[in-house]
């Protein structure tokens, strides 16, 4: 079952930003191809001549269109918040990992490796791979096979 598009107009304000957006051509290709799915819509263009003309899917289409009648110019051209996973590595973690690093390495060793830190790391309840632990030490510039406390010669 196809949709069927409705009447769609622009206010005279946001038909000259378009406008100057497209032209000047500086913005993101989205953010470009979002206004001028916007201003063909305006000149009567259906979604699906849209879709073809500019290369996009019907669906894009629409959902520029309905963001725009929905909630205005500037959020019908911005990207949608994309949530993603947290980090596992936050702040907390890195200055944990670091002050680990640079504190005396367990009897029996001579150095701190990423696998000794990050059993510690287990004991205290932090869950991460060794690379991320590797890449915490390169980050803070620290070296886990020095033999003087763990920090590199900066």
């Amino acid at each position: 079952m196809s949709r069927t598009a409705k009447v769609f107009t622009l206010s005279d304000n946001d038909l000259t930003t378009l406008n100057q957006l497209v032209t000047k051509g500086k913005a993101a290709v989205r953010k470009i191809n979002r206004a001028r799915i916007l201003l063909l819509s305006h000149q009567k263009q259906s979604p699906v001549q849209i879709s073809t003309l500019l290369g996009l899917s019907v669906a894009t289409v629409y959902n520029v269109r309905n963001r725009y009648t929905q909630e205005h110019l500037e959020r019908s051209l911005t990207e949608k918040a994309r949530p993603g996973q947290p980090r596992k590595v936050t702040p907390t973690v890195e200055a944990q990992i670091t002050s680990i690093a640079c504190s005396e390495a367990p009897d029996g060793s001579v150095r701190w490796t990423t696998s000794l830190i990050n059993e510690r790391l287990i004991k205290l309840d932090i869950q991460i791979h060794d690379e991320s632990v590797r890449l915490v030490l390169k980050k803070a510039n620290l070296s886990h096979g020095s033999r003087s406390n763990g920090v590199s010669g900066r």
